[in-house]
């Protein structure tokens, strides 16, 4: 057992650090800045720092040290950076760790693409201290948009999934209704930055359903140290409530940013179609894990929810809107394949594979590469073929809804929850 969970830590590494790579390499050189200096700015508290403010304010990653860039930079600023590094294994520090997820390090990634980070935080900070760090990371997010960077900050407590809600640094909560869609987003998407690995990894898939029992029996044998580790919890079983809520808020996004919502609006619509006996895409990313099945494609989250939306439509025989995903992931991505080479060689790789197989011809890449001098009448017809599509998917909810007895509202007259429960 010693020697698979050391095997298992290997690989979640080297997934990661794969990761990292691939998101610094699809990024402008000031994201890139602001990338690599957030796990610093949470770890270090100083007057020289962004970020700072007066007062009791948490800070200190868990197993954080900066590495080499990191160190140059403090440096440059006039700290000596020796003399201010602490133990890098200390677990007691008050934030477990810094995850960016979403979309960054796939291939939907691109020049124009937000950066959403986790600061899970331990569960002992106080209201006043939980207060501070969310300021701070409010002024992060200030500093980080002087230098031409969108990041969206979301405060997590270790224990919160757990006790089946979610939390943001904004007022308003997410609340239960949509936690294990976004823990499984996290899962699938999350690259870490600084601190704990995640303890979730460490569990098969086929321990799922028995999470807590087979994590105590890691922690009793002594192959785990509880403390090392970010534990939000299992994924569960996911109710027709959480479908259904989660549904009609991506279809309430898709009104006005429909490129944007498409996918996961068929990827929840697959989803349900399943039920109850759907499987995760975080299960099928966690069961390549454990498989050793390490191969970059297939471990691309944006390409895995494509693939699961696929096999759906073309199961139910849609055509119709199998093309129109295609299409709308082909413009997510933001490479041209009809013109020379000027974006990331691997992102360029993985669609020019995923065009072949759909047979596209060059003058439908012209077309599409195009976009931005299309005709108002080409426009229309496409806002008006996604309208439609998300219409389809709005009635197949409401048949699923009706079906496992849920109450049914118009997405006019959905209240949207906060924005950390759909990306």
């Amino acid at each position: 057992m010693h020697f698979y969970i050391e095997t298992l830590k290997k690989r979640l590494d080297a997934i990661n650090q794969f990761r990292v790579d691939r998101a610094l390499s699809a990024m402008r050189p000031d994201f890139q800045y602001v990338y690599s200096l957030l796990p610093i700015l949470l770890h270090f508290h100083h007057p020289m720092l962004p970020g700072y403010l007066d007062g009791n304010v948490p800070h200190g990653i868990c197993f954080f040290a900066p590495d080499e860039f990191q160190r140059a930079w403090l440096n440059n600023i006039g700290w000596q950076v020796n003399v201010l590094l602490g133990p890098p294994d200390n677990a007691e520090q008050p934030i477990a760790g810094v995850y960016s997820m979403g979309s960054t390090s796939s291939v939907g990634q691109n020049a124009n693409s937000d950066l959403d980070i986790w600061v899970c935080h331990q569960s002992w900070l106080n209201n006043e201290e939980r207060a501070q760090l969310k300021r701070k990371c409010y002024l992060l997010e200030q500093w980080a948009t002087h230098q031409g960077v969108d990041v969206n900050f979301f405060l997590i407590d270790e224990n919160r999934f757990r006790h089946n809600e979610s939390g943001s640094l904004e007022d308003e909560d997410c609340g239960s209704t949509q936690h294990i869609l976004l823990l499984d987003e996290f899962y699938r998407t999350a690259v870490r930055m600084g601190g704990k690995r995640t303890l979730w990894n460490m569990v098969p898939c086929e321990e799922e359903a028995n999470y807590d029992e087979y994590v105590l029996s890691l922690y009793a044998r002594g192959v785990l140290v509880p403390n090392e580790w970010l534990d939000l919890g299992g994924l569960g079983t996911l109710s027709a409530e959480e479908y259904f809520d989660a549904s009609l808020w991506q279809l309430c996004k898709s009104i006005n940013s429909p490129y944007k919502a498409v996918l996961k609006t068929l990827l929840l619509e697959a989803y349900f179609w399943q039920y109850p006996q759907t499987e995760l895409l975080a299960m099928s990313i966690k069961q390549r894990l454990h498989d050793g099945k390490i191969i970059s494609f297939g471990l691309d989250s944006y390409c895995m929810m494509l693939h699961r939306v696929t096999y759906y439509l073309t199961q139910i025989n849609d055509m119709t809107r199998l093309d129109m995903v295609r299409r709308c992931f082909y413009l997510k991505v933001c490479e041209k394949l009809s013109k020379d080479p000027a974006g990331i060689p691997w992102q360029r790789e993985i669609l020019t594979q995923l065009v072949k197989n759909w047979s596209w011809d060059e003058a439908r890449l012209s077309m599409l590469d195009n976009r931005a001098n299309w005709k108002s009448s080409q426009m229309r017809e496409a806002y008006n073929e996604l309208l439609d599509a998300m219409m389809q998917s709005y009635q197949n909810l409401i048949r699923f809804a009706y079906h496992n007895n849920l109450s049914v509202c118009s997405p006019a007259s959905c209240t949207p929850p906060s924005r950390c429960c759909a990306r």
